[in-house]
């Protein structure tokens, strides 16, 4: 596990507080010889136990001033030099401290969990061991989703199973310019590129442009569908899936009542669009009165004995939902779940309530065909997640939701994209292993403090991180811990630029 020379740089020290089974500080041997989030080994002083840790934090103190010497300097403007004669250069008065996050213990090459502290005087070092194996990267290249790599040790790439990544669904959090969408442009190149398919729910239209390379070239081969243009949804599939009806305001009693017409007008051969357009049409009927014209809709309903209130609701749910413009002639699975395929759902042009729709007959479909393996695995982003899986109890965020707790079961993988994870249900993050976090404040960071172990060094670490750096933790990462990475470099066009106001 280890390669090359080790070079001790501090001892485990009992100041300022004993090491315990999550944390020791350490004495370092002087200034710079340590970074904060850089990875140290811990060599325990009384026993054949090796410990992997994490730098949180870097103090440097002079110690031989106390708070009157402080004031002194303050008083003259003085410096250090001039009160203590040549006492910077003693190493004695001059004290560095590392707070270290306590990660591993190994003993035999055997990687455990730390359930011993390490003994106080025990070695720190910098060393070569294996970090990759030890954090529990994968080994397999072809079966890899390559991030970027270590931020304190930058040749260090961070490569996650992909199997256990989408298998376990993906969040990535972040405001706005910190790199939560170039990160998931990554990871879609990555797993594209792999043979596995992508399909986005663009809120931005912002992944059409991955179908190009940064360097002018072919990116991705990408399908783009537009609700209403070039993709419709058939009434058939709907049917299949009756909460999504429920998800845009229809209730039991009128969902009974659209069952009980649909089925007759299944019966008189028509499916779909046409079904919908029949029970819509106006017929005529004999009254004691004479004859007037109503929806065929009504005749059914009455007949049914529905309430006058329940069919005139539904009429005009089912109305307000052709006005929409995207049911239609369906579209098949198949032609949009393609190996080696992004498939970019381009909802920036639509309202909400239709790409609520769009969302949940979609996702709807493509677990239901995962069911009979009718196409094959993938990865299903929804961008901008808190439109969809709010943390209202509406019935659209109930169903999405729910969509996303079982998808895993059939080979669906879910990425959720949001800046304001606080507007996300608790129990769709509940589901997710893993979690990719970007520069976060205020209540959407206390909000995912509930569902990530970050230490308090790491949370207000999350409040500064640069662009594109982010903390990755979950199952993903041996024993659940944050790992501080920068993402690298996309291959194809990043379709999320701002637009300039002053050129």
């Amino acid at each position: 596990m280890h390669k090359g020379k080790d070079e001790v740089i501090g001892i485990v020290t009992m100041e300022p507080e004993p090491p315990s089974t999550a944390f020791c500080w350490v004495q370092l041997k002087g200034v710079d010889v340590i970074k904060k989030g850089a990875f140290i080994v811990i060599k325990d002083a009384k026993r054949s136990i090796t410990f992997v840790g994490q730098v949180l934090d870097v103090t440097n103190q002079i110690t031989i001033l106390g708070s009157s010497s402080r004031e002194e300097m303050l008083k003259r403007n003085a410096v250090a030099e001039d009160l203590i004669k040549d006492s910077l250069s003693r190493p004695d008065f001059l004290k560095s401290l590392a707070k270290v996050k306590l990660m591993y213990k190994i003993v035999d090459n055997n990687i455990s969990t730390v359930d011993t502290p390490p003994v106080d005087t025990s070695q720190v070092i910098v060393t070569s061991m294996d970090l990759p194996r030890v954090l529990g990267f994968s080994v397999d290249p072809s079966k890899s989703i390559c991030l970027g790599s270590l931020y304190a040790q930058p040749d260090v790439p961070v490569c996650l199973d992909l199997n256990r990544m989408l298998g376990g669904h993906i969040a990535i959090f972040g405001q706005t310019w910190s790199g939560k969408s170039h990160a998931a442009g990554v990871i879609i190149e990555e797993v594209v590129n792999r043979g596995v398919p992508v399909v986005v729910f663009d809120h931005m239209g912002e992944y059409e442009s991955m179908s190009m390379a940064v360097d002018g070239g072919k990116g991705l081969n990408v399908i783009k569908l537009v609700p209403g243009s070039n993709i419709t949804i058939d009434f058939d599939d709907i049917m299949k899936v009756p909460q999504i009806l429920t998800s845009i305001g229809i209730t039991d009693a009128q969902l009974n009542l659209l069952r009980d017409a649909y089925t007759t007008a299944q019966s008189n051969g028509l499916h779909g669009l046409n079904a919908i357009k029949w029970l819509l049409n106006d017929v005529q009927i004999s009254t004691r009165q004479g004859s007037r014209v109503v929806k065929r809709l009504y005749t059914i309903g009455r007949g049914r004995g529905y309430s006058v209130a329940t069919i005139d609701g539904l009429r005009w749910k089912l109305e307000s939902l052709l006005n929409l413009g995207i049911i239609g002639g369906g579209y098949n699975i198949r032609s949009i779940v393609k190996p080696g395929h992004l498939t970019v759902i381009d909802l920036s042009t639509i309202d909400q309530q239709s790409a609520i729709l769009t969302v949940a007959s979609i996702l709807g479909k493509i677990i239901e065909s995962r069911k009979i393996n009718v196409i094959p695995p993938l990865l299903v982003v929804i961008e901008e997640a808190h439109n969809y899986v709010t943390i209202e109890e509406t019935p659209s965020s109930v169903l999405i939701r729910n969509m996303v707790r079982g998808a895993r079961h059939f080979g669906v993988g879910v990425a959720l994209i949001t800046q304001r994870p606080s507007g996300i249900h608790r129990d769709a993050l509940n589901v997710v292993n893993t979690h990719i976090i970007f520069r976060l404040k205020g209540t959407d960071l206390e909000y995912v403090r509930q569902f990530a172990p970050l230490t308090n060094e790491e949370i207000n670490d999350i409040q500064l991180l640069p662009d594109g750096v982010a903390y990755i933790t979950g199952p993903i990462i041996r024993g659940g811990h944050a790992i501080k990475v920068r993402i690298r470099e996309r291959h194809t066009v990043h379709g999320g630029r701002s637009i300039p106001f002053i050129p």
